[in-house]
């Protein structure tokens, strides 16, 4: 029985050391906590900036992982270290995410961590590089568009350098971009236009480059023609060169001119030269006008030419056309100078009037009219109607100055009456005949008269019977 006996004993004293070895194990088990972190960082940082890194409270190793993440994406995780990073930087914006989350975890934690990033607000400022291309020639105040920038507070924005200078003006508080001067607006100056933009939101300041492109447009200019020249100048006579500038080869034509055949022009120079000399008479047209075009094979331009001529002293011959009538009598010490007679007007007819009345007007020579015809109105009694205040207050052909020939006047107009008549046929005029009466005084009541178609000298009643008048003046 004895054996048995330490049988027993020992199997009790194997299981009370087992049970005791147990024990132990059990007092010596690590429990591994997690610590939540929360953070403030600033919006808009960059991809892979450090937010912090999630602490334990335990030495050992361990494997960290993201559980969870609101929104998905924005974090990443160091599984040796658990520090955290930013993996999406786009997502730490304070108007779309003003707080991050997530929940870490470690396989060898008990609990998982917290993770809180508080997004601070920044005062933001985003601006665009601005360009734009336009036709040149643009004119002042024309739209070139407007700056574009974003951000906190009010925008303000102004030129802080361009290239030319004062080609652009903006909006401070739109960023409208428009033309300043139209004149620095021109391709073959400037084919580009640069500005420095400034754009302030108060609290930054971002600077844009504004590149406005011109696109050349085919053009072309030409300017008005003026010239004074003397009249009776030779065939050939250059007048001078129309101005024109433009793209292309320029072409030169005459469309219009008066009158006409005066002139010609030189097709590709634009130089006019004289065409018909016998046109540049100043007594016949004292001014030549003409429409000249210019074409470069895209668009065409007008211009109008004017040519004043100067008028010359020209010896004179019997039955000219001349300062306003018709030559009848040449000055023989000057024949520059002589007596015309009008071509229009020829019925003037009526008395004489002033009967009654001495006026003094006795001059019966060649160059006594003008004389007698003053002599008359000074008196005072040149009766309405009569033909001495008809042609005193005469207005034709661009001259004011027409009075009552004397007896001598009429006398030599007589003379020369076929030549004078073909004249005044040839200009529209109606012949002269008959009776006219003159501007020599017979006496109190009575006035010489020439016949036309005669030569006869006779005389007649101031206030008596009606005849013809024709008004002279003197060149």
């Amino acid at each position: 029985m004895k054996n048995p006996f330490k049988l027993i004993n020992l199997l009790v004293l194997t299981l009370l050391l087992t049970a005791f070895g147990c024990s132990n194990d059990d007092d010596n088990t690590v429990t591994i906590n997690l610590q939540d972190l929360e953070v403030t960082v600033d919006e808009n940082p960059t991809d892979g900036q450090v937010i912090g890194t999630v602490q334990s409270d335990s030495s050992s190793s361990l494997t960290y992982s993201i559980a969870s993440q609101t929104p998905d994406g924005a974090l990443s995780i160091d599984i040796s270290s658990g520090e955290l990073t930013v993996a999406d930087a786009a997502l730490f914006d304070f108007e779309t995410n003003s707080v991050i989350t997530a929940i870490v975890s470690a396989e060898e934690a008990v609990n998982a961590a917290t993770v809180t990033i508080t997004i601070n607000n920044v005062n933001e400022l985003n601006t665009q590089d601005f360009t734009t291309a336009i036709d040149e020639n643009p004119t002042n105040g024309d739209s070139l568009g407007t700056v574009q920038a974003t951000g906190d507070g009010t925008l303000s924005f102004s030129i802080s350098s361009e290239t030319p200078a004062d080609a652009l003006n903006i909006d401070a508080n739109t960023g409208e971009l428009t033309v300043a001067d139209a004149l620095l607006f021109d391709f073959e100056t400037n084919p580009i236009i640069i500005a420095d933009i400034s754009v302030d939101n108060s609290g930054n300041v971002e600077t844009v480059m504004a590149t406005i492109n011109l696109n050349n447009i085919n053009e072309l200019s030409i300017q008005d023609f003026t010239a004074s020249i003397d009249e009776n100048s030779t065939n050939g006579s250059l007048l001078g060169t129309v101005q024109a500038s433009g793209d292309g080869t320029l072409t030169y034509s005459i469309t219009t001119q008066t009158p006409t055949g005066a002139l010609t022009i030189n097709a590709s120079t634009g130089e006019l030269t004289i065409a018909d000399e016998t046109l540049f008479d100043f007594e016949t047209n004292p001014t030549i006008t003409a429409t000249v075009m210019v074409d470069n094979s895209v668009s065409t331009e007008t211009t109008t030419v004017t040519i004043n001529l100067n008028d010359l002293a020209e010896p004179a011959t019997i039955g000219d056309f001349r300062d306003g009538g018709v030559v009848f009598w040449v000055d023989p010490t000057d024949n520059n100078h002589g007596l015309v007679v009008a071509v229009s007007s020829q019925f003037i007819s009526g008395t004489w009037g002033c009967s009654g009345t001495n006026t003094g007007a006795t001059g019966t020579a060649i160059g006594t009219g003008a004389t007698n015809t003053s002599a008359i109105v000074s008196s005072g009694c040149a009766t309405s109607g009569s033909v001495v205040e008809i042609i005193s207050n005469l207005n034709l052909n661009g001259y004011d100055d027409w009075f009552l020939p004397s007896e001598g006047e009429l006398s030599e107009m007589y003379t020369n009456i076929n030549t004078v008549n073909a004249t005044i046929t040839a200009n529209g005029g109606q012949v002269t005949y008959q009776f006219h009466w003159s501007s020599t005084e017979i006496n109190t009541t009575a006035a010489k008269l020439v016949n036309l178609t005669t030569g006869t000298i006779g005389g007649s009643g101031k206030d008596g019977n009606l005849y013809f008048a024709r008004a002279v003046r003197a060149f």
